[in-house]
């Protein structure tokens, strides 16, 4: 099912957009509309209702104050059968000008940008603080509210209670600068995570790294293990597989870098809390 393209509607009087989403329920994702995506980045509060959240690739059990910010054209959407309401904010990259998230003092938020097309989901202290922040801008106005979007987005950015929802695209994302070590690791990464031999050793050398200084590296910036990113672009592979082609699982399990199907199988139900026939049937 390919997602559909939601316009999102300009407002002279702002330069973002923040509203208060009410519904008794959505529970069909095959609904015009339902699953969509729109350029510029989403950060979504749901306070009142649980179900099933779709963030690319990535589909998972959400309940009340859930909170999450999606990337530029990342499909999204939201199923359950119970009344919902949510607050979502809409921004552009470009907001506040061409080149201002550039300026250094905004790196932070940068990365927290260059991140949200993998989808971040926040943990429960950040939902705390966040959620003070969007009620304060709800009731805001003008300058007040412009520097309580800064506020709430600078606290997402150094938030320590962080999950990724997706893995990785087909293609390495032209966002990270060409000089960063995180950025040779996520192509190096993209570009063999289908060998089932791959070796983190070749590209330490590459970065004139040890394995261990590679490993240390790897897990400071990303907060998982270099082979967590090899297991999670792998699954991110076999998902697309088992929804785009009508390939055996066993098929899919090598396509997609692992030596046996059982390996495949828990490897694929701890990431996606799901097991891969479930989620070609659920996602089709």
């Amino acid at each position: 099912m390919k997602p559909s393209y939601e316009r999102l509607t300009d407002n002279a009087d702002y330069s973002f957009a923040i509203k208060r989403v009410v519904r008794e329920k959505r529970s069909d994702v095959t609904s015009a509309g339902v699953w969509h995506y729109h350029p510029g980045y989403e950060i979504t509060l749901t306070t009142v209702s649980k179900g099933r959240r779709f963030v690319g690739y990535n589909i998972e059990n959400y309940e009340a104050e859930d909170l999450v910010l999606i990337g530029e054209n990342v499909p999204h959407c939201w199923i359950t059968d119970e009344h919902t309401e949510q607050t979502v904010i809409n921004f552009q990259r470009d907001f506040l000008g061409h080149s201002f998230m550039e300026r250094p003092e905004l790196k932070e938020i940068d990365h927290l940008l260059q991140m949200s097309q993998r989808g971040i989901k926040f943990g429960k202290e950040t939902r705390r603080k966040a959620l003070a922040l969007i009620r304060r801008m709800e009731k805001s106005s003008g300058f007040e509210r412009l520097m309580s979007l800064f506020s709430l987005l600078n606290l997402l950015a150094h938030a320590e209670d962080t999950a990724l929802l997706t893995t990785y695209d087909e293609q390495p994302k032209n966002s990270y600068k060409t000089s960063s070590r995180i950025e040779k690791v996520y192509n190096y990464v993209l570009n063999h995570y289908r060998d089932p031999d791959l070796s983190q050793a070749q590209l330490a050398t590459e970065l004139n790294m040890t394995p261990s200084s590679l490993c240390k590296f790897v897990k400071n910036v990303t907060r998982k293990t270099f082979f967590d990113l090899v297991l999670e672009a792998r699954v991110t592979h076999a998902c697309r597989l088992l929804v785009k082609s009508d390939k055996y699982v066993s098929e899919i399990s090598f396509l997609s870098g692992f030596k046996n199907l059982s390996n495949f199988n828990r490897v694929f139900k701890r990431i996606m809390e799901t097991t891969p026939v479930e989620y070609r049937k659920r996602y089709s």
